[in-house]
């Protein structure tokens, strides 16, 4: 499914983009093989499909189709077969007409794969009249092709050598191989790869089909059978080459999306926005933000922290206005599978680390909806449960009926002083306070034994706050509507200052935020890093526990 396209084309991107794209072997065995289900009428009017197939019928059909939907788009099915010239060819049509080839089936070989025989063995053959996508486009007066779909069954690199005048203007190619000769002496997978890198393209993946042995009662769990075929796909890659067209790049970026690779397109949008955001036209900085607030998880961390938006910053007129006004319950977020596998992973690692926790009386601070209070509740703790958003303090009374819940703004929190608590547990919270050092203070001043902090962090051996902007409309964000990433020297310094004790884990939680090679040469441009601190009141004898501020820990 597209990230970018919907809104490129709701922000008018896409009006002066025309995208042509041609698919050789266009034969529609079922709604899947529509480009329109695909994503590609999101460019409609502004769109052009050539579909190629030597079978009449099966074109005639498609064009009735079409006909009968009026659609919005040009698209036609031409019954021609395409190859390396024009030239007389030999057609094998086979039991299923879709594996037909102008190569002849391999029966010998095929008849040792399950599902095979039946459906590529040979039916009949008959002469045809194969031309060149080069020749048709030169006839028709086509110059450019923004997309090209090869599949022939063994025969897709003979349509790729009629193509090369026309292959200078393609973008992007999606193209059946073989890794093993289903047919009489086809050009194989590493045949149709060379011709396309000397072309400048770049392989991005291969959907793959597997076969075992037809007569092979047993097959493994581990391993699918043989490697026979798949799609690959091929990219031209702007960024390296010499070739700067903005409008190419756009719609480079836009077939990336609709192939499932919306990593590439977004790198693609950014460097389109640096390199031509000075035009409107190519400034597509709102956009990047707009398609990344889709993500609770994103907007959860805060846009303004990712560093594809601090990039790109220069170019947005006010942030916030990028962000649509969505108001996500609850429950959405702090349910999102991404948010319920980070609790996971963390409190996973807490109790690995084997402190003294049953039967403790706990403070919990920032509480969100209750997903960590569940685990000191089950420890037999006595638990006040906190939390600064009078929504979610809502929605945890209604959780925890009977329990001690209060509305506790942490930017200017306030608690009788006699209140101490054994824990005071402060996990995802201080990251999204404006007033961290009073927090820390706060917290001190009611901790009777330990402090468990968690918190999103910078990398650096400075001592640095990092002040950041978050959406305050959103559930799990800061109140204000600015937080901090502050640097683990900077946290751990505040913590000395009201601790006489401490630690940080020589263990990290077994997710992808939590980095366990903090040196500065190696540090990742990662989008969050995570650490743990424990604070105490009395020396602890644990040995995952250290002293100061580890630059290298392990997986939990």
């Amino acid at each position: 499914m597209s990230v970018f396209l919907p809104i490129l084309k709701k922000n008018d991107f896409l009006t002066r983009i025309h995208m042509t794209v041609c698919n050789v072997g266009s034969r529609k065995l079922g709604d899947y093989d529509d480009y329109a289900s695909q994503g590609w009428g999101l460019f409609a009017p502004n769109l052009t499909i050539y579909g190629f197939d030597a079978d009449e019928d099966a074109c005639e059909e498609a064009n009735a189709d079409l006909e009968a939907r009026q659609i919005d788009w040009k698209e036609v099915h031409i019954p021609l077969a395409l190859g390396k010239a024009e030239e007389e060819r030999t057609l094998y049509v086979t039991k299923a007409p879709m594996c037909s080839s102008l190569y002849p089936p391999n029966e010998p070989y095929l008849k040792r794969f399950a599902g095979l025989p039946e459906l590529v063995n040979l039916d009949f053959s008959c002469q045809i009249a194969t031309n060149t996508l080069d020749d048709f486009c030169e006839l028709e007066d086509i110059n450019e092709i923004s997309f090209l779909q090869i599949d022939v069954q063994g025969a897709d690199l003979d349509v790729l050598k009629g193509a090369t005048r026309i292959l200078d203007s393609i973008l992007a190619i999606q193209i059946e191989v073989e890794f093993s000769h289903l047919y009489v002496d086809q050009p194989l997978f590493a045949d149709v790869d060379s011709f396309l890198r000397k072309q400048g393209f770049t392989l991005f993946d291969i959907s793959t089909s597997y076969r075992v042995r037809s007569n092979s009662p047993i097959c493994s769990t581990v391993r699918k059978g043989q490697l026979l075929w798949g799609d690959a796909f091929y990219f031209r890659d702007p960024i390296q080459s010499d070739s700067q067209n903005p409008d190419q790049i756009l719609k480079l970026a836009c077939i990336a999306d609709i192939l499932n690779f919306p990593d590439y397109s977004l790198e693609l949008l950014e460097y389109l926005t640096l390199n031509h955001g000075k035009d409107l036209k190519y400034n597509l900085a709102k956009v990047i933000v707009e398609c990344l607030s889709q993500f609770p998880e994103l907007v959860n961390q805060g846009l303004s922290s990712l560093p594809i938006v601090s990039r790109i910053q220069e170019f947005l007129a006010d942030l916030q206005a990028c962000i649509p006004n969505k108001l996500l319950p609850p429950l959405t977020v702090f349910h999102s599978e991404d948010y319920l596998r980070h609790n996971h992973r963390r409190l996973e690692h807490l109790v690995s680390l084997g402190l003294s926790i049953r039967d403790s009386s706990v403070l919990e601070v920032g509480a969100g909806i209750g997903d960590h209070s569940e685990f000191f509740i089950d420890r037999g703790c006595p638990i006040v449960i906190t939390e600064g958003r009078p929504e979610n303090v809502e929605l945890l009374r209604s959780r925890y009926p009977t329990l001690d819940v209060r509305h506790l703004d942490m930017e200017s929190p306030y608690l009788d002083t006699n209140e101490l608590f054994d824990i005071v547990y402060c996990y995802g919270l201080l990251y999204h306070l404006n007033t961290p050092l009073e927090a820390i203070e706060f917290m001190s001043k009611h901790t009777k034994n330990l402090l468990l902090l968690e918190t999103c962090v910078s990398f650096g051996d400075e001592e640095a706050i990092n002040f950041v902007q978050e959406d305050e409309k959103y559930p799990s964000q800061s109140t204000s509507g600015y937080g901090c990433r502050p640097t683990r020297s900077w946290i751990y310094n505040q913590l000395k200052q009201h601790f006489e004790f401490v630690y940080m884990p020589i263990t990290q939680p077994n997710h992808e935020q939590f980095p366990i090679d903090w040196d500065l040469a190696t540090a990742p441009e990662a989008r969050f890093a995570r650490s743990v601190f424990i604070a105490s009141r009395h020396k602890l004898e644990n040995n995952l526990l250290i002293e100061g501020i580890p630059i290298k820990q392990a997986r939990h």
